[in-house]
């Protein structure tokens, strides 16, 4: 006889729990209903209570009963939301997961666990959004019943990628493993649950169990041995928690069998993190002389070089290379590293190689951030050539070489040079680079035509964004010189526009729309009815689970992209848009673009723009580039170092500007307010472009940067070639920042 679901179940439960009780750790004891749950069993959509009043007047379809059962369940009405649900698997079978997910939600929070366990059964685990949620739900429900089916399904769970409530499933699965007696599993889940997430609440609860375990012999892993501390420590400063690491770094420091040099190296690197850079050079120093590991010796003489660059004195760049190069020089004599004895099992002897290759690129950065070409130029080919393999520092170094050959004013070597890497790194982004600089050092030896060549071969690639617009350009001011030379007799436009090669096709979603694939039919059907039910959070969770399965689809990221840029969600927009479109992007027309301009670049705000850019000689498309670099036009916008709203204005800046400005009563909370926000953003980037007498690339890079930096940049790249400043500007991020925004600058112009 075939027995109903929910007897087999309480009856396979009672058994279980008759043949193994579980005798739960009092430290792992929890009451499942304070367990984390789910983002979309928690996050109530907003404006939940008009929306429930607007649902429970409309027609009761299946469809608006979902949306009703769902927004009860997250208003915490759970009782009416169990009740609106019951029915809707047999009646809404596309919805039937949402509905069993939602329902069986209502009943665990009544502590009905084996009614929430039928429903959730019903639920596919592999049906993303929502299979991975009822799978955790359902091992929480056997754990509110004492049953130890439970880790079997947190196993389940476990074995799926790309769960946020992994670290939640590992302390659960730990504490179950260890209350049925299954040390080796316990100590599986808190091994890699304390040593990958330490920064986790999930973490902070399993740190005791494993202690007690531990000590009571059941598992080796200990959490505060010396190597663990170690190994947590260096991940949550990966992970910029740099409190939680002092607090370790002091347990670590007093720790049996710890050593000392190694508490004062981790000390170091966190006082570096939050910016205390004089103490923590002082303290690498220490850790330096105390070592008696020699690879830890040279690290430390490492990040004290490191530190001084964040000063701007000589006397500060004369130690930093003096560090640096000592620290090279630690970092070849390694075991197994450039240029010491191999060892064993590691040739090439990784860390000393890592190290040395730090080193190398710090030390090509610091010459060039002071102008020091014939210094830096060797360096450059050392590193680009330090292995075999490329690595993203040997990339840029070799792309550096051409451009140090170029500021040399050795044209011939920098076109070779440049030539070389476009051919070696066809996909890198430093490639549209290489092909538009090939064709400035063409163009300074005096080779007219095949500098015109590379600049239409940029065009045709790359014609969107910072290079196209260089490119464009310098091939109407090669025209006018043409025209004004007698060799042609057309307008700069005429002879751009015949000249020009033919793009590459864009792949741009075409005028009548796309259709989805019918893989996609499914995920889309459900997404509409969540979203005619006032539940386009939950529409967007589904889309973007589809768009994961299915991230090269035209059709379905576009579909996904619009969601999440109408729910504020812009970054995700804009990773799907150029996964799907990224040649797109990189070279469609004004108008193939269309579909796609208010997703990756809106224009908002036009008005409070102009108004505030009146009267001066910046085009409103530049702030509208920053805006969009710094801010994505979102409003609500705060930055982790505490910047503020659509331009990152930091309140103490806006401070000093109202009183300037004869303004009192300023609160942070104003610079959410648009108007505010660009007055003040507008104001700040017109003094320092004035201070940098108009010069773009300097006043963007101190809008980042800071002025102590540009400071040094000034003094020893500003007589350069504006567009060759931009790219010796030595912080990454920086330099990326200068030319994302006039890059933005040029789309805006076109677009709009």
């Amino acid at each position: 006889m075939k027995l109903p679901l929910p007897l087999a179940l309480a009856l396979a439960l009672t058994l279980q729990a008759l043949s193994l009780p579980l005798a739960v750790p009092v430290l792992a004891a929890e009451s499942v209903q304070d367990l984390l749950l789910p983002r979309t069993l928690t996050q109530a959509p907003a404006g939940l209570s008009e929306k429930l009043r607007v649902l429970a007047g409309r027609p009761q379809t299946p469809e608006n009963a979902l949306a009703l059962g769902i927004m009860q369940a997250l208003a915490k009405q759970y009782p009416q939301a169990a009740k609106t649900l019951e029915p809707l698997p047999g009646l809404l079978p596309a919805m039937a997961g949402w509905a069993g997910l939602y329902l069986g939600y209502a009943k665990f929070r009544q502590s009905d666990y084996q009614g929430a366990l039928a429903a959730l059964e019903t639920v596919d685990a592999t049906d993303e959004p929502i299979g991975p949620d009822a799978l955790l739900l359902s091992a929480y429900c056997l754990e509110g019943l004492g049953s130890p089916l439970a880790l079997e399904r947190y196993r389940r769970f476990l074995a799926l990628s790309g769960q946020p409530l992994r670290p939640a499933a590992l302390w659960r699965a730990a504490a179950v493993a260890a209350s049925g007696g299954d040390y080796p599993g316990a100590e599986g889940s808190l091994r890699e649950l304390i040593l990958t997430t330490p920064w986790t609440a999930s973490a902070a609860k399993a740190e005791p169990l494993a202690l007690e375990l531990h000590r009571a012999g059941h598992i080796s892993f200990d959490p505060d041995a010396p190597d663990s501390l170690r190994e947590r420590i260096e991940v949550l400063l990966d992970k910029s928690q740099t409190a939680k690491a002092q607090t370790l770094i002091e347990q670590y420091a007093v720790s049996p069998g710890a050593d000392p040099a190694r508490a004062l190296y981790l000390k170091g690197k966190a006082l570096y993190a939050r910016r205390d850079t004089q103490a923590s050079i002082q303290l690498f120093e220490d850790a330096a002389r105390l070592a008696k590991e020699p690879l830890l010796a040279a690290w430390a003489v490492y990040h004290q070089g490191r530190g001084y660059w964040r000063f701007s004195g000589p006397e500060d760049a004369a130690r930093m290379d003096e560090l640096l190069s000592e620290a090279l020089s630690r970092a070849k004599a390694l075991p197994g590293g450039p240029g010491g004895p191999d060892v064993p099992g590691r040739p090439g002897g990784p860390d000393g190689a890592e190290l040395a290759e730090a080193c190398r690129r710090l030390l090509l950065l610091a010459r060039l951030e002071r102008g020091r070409f014939q210094e830096a130029l060797p360096m450059a080919r050392e590193l680009a050539a330090s292995g075999p393999e490329s690595t993203e520092a040997r990339e840029q170094a070799a792309w550096f070489v051409g451009l140090i050959r170029y500021a040399l004013a050795d044209y011939p070597g920098a076109e070779a040079e440049l030539s070389a890497f476009a051919a070696k790194y066809p996909d890198s982004d430093y490639a549209p680079g290489a092909i538009y600089w090939t064709a400035r050092a063409r163009e300074a030896a005096g080779n007219v035509a095949p500098a015109g060549e590379a600049l239409r071969e940029v065009l045709a690639r790359w014609p969107n964004g910072y290079y196209g617009m260089l490119a464009r350009q310098r091939l109407a001011v090669l025209t006018e010189n043409a025209i004004r030379a007698g060799r042609v007799e057309q307008s700069p436009t005429e002879t751009f526009i015949s000249e020009q090669a033919a793009p590459t096709p864009a792949a741009c979603p075409p005028p009548g729309g796309l259709a989805l694939p019918e893989a996609a039919q499914t995920a889309e059907a459900r997404a509409d009815i969540l979203t005619a039910g006032l539940l386009p959070e939950l529409a967007e969770s589904e889309l973007a689970a589809l768009n994961a399965r299915l991230p090269k689809d035209p059709a379905v990221a576009l579909r996904y992209a619009r969601l999440a840029t109408d729910l504020g969600d812009h970054q995700s927009a804009v990773r799907a848009v150029s996964r799907a479109f990224g040649p797109c992007l990189a070279r469609g027309s004004q108008g193939e673009l269309q579909p796609l301009r208010d997703i990756v670049y809106p224009n908002r705000y036009p008005d409070l723009i102009s108004q505030n850019l009146a009267g001066t000689a910046v085009d409103p498309n530049l702030i509208r580039g920053l805006i969009r670099q710094e801010s994505f036009f979102e409003p609500d916008a705060v930055s982790g170092a505490g910047a503020v709203g659509l331009m990152q204005v930091l309140p103490s800046t806006a401070r000093t500007l109202a009183e300037k400005l004869g303004e009192r009563g300023f609160k942070t909370e104003t610079l959410k307010d648009p108007a505010v926000n660009i007055r003040y953003g507008v104001r700040y980037f017109l003094e320092r472009y004035d201070e940098y007498n108009g010069n773009l690339a300097l006043t963007l890079a101190g809008y980042n940067a800071g002025r102590v930096k540009i400071g040094v940049w000034r003094e020893f790249l500003g007589g350069l070639d504006s567009e060759l400043f931009v790219e010796f500007i030595p912080y990454t991020e920086t330099r990326d920042y200068v030319k994302r925004i006039l890059g933005n600058q040029a789309m805006y112009g076109m677009l709009y």
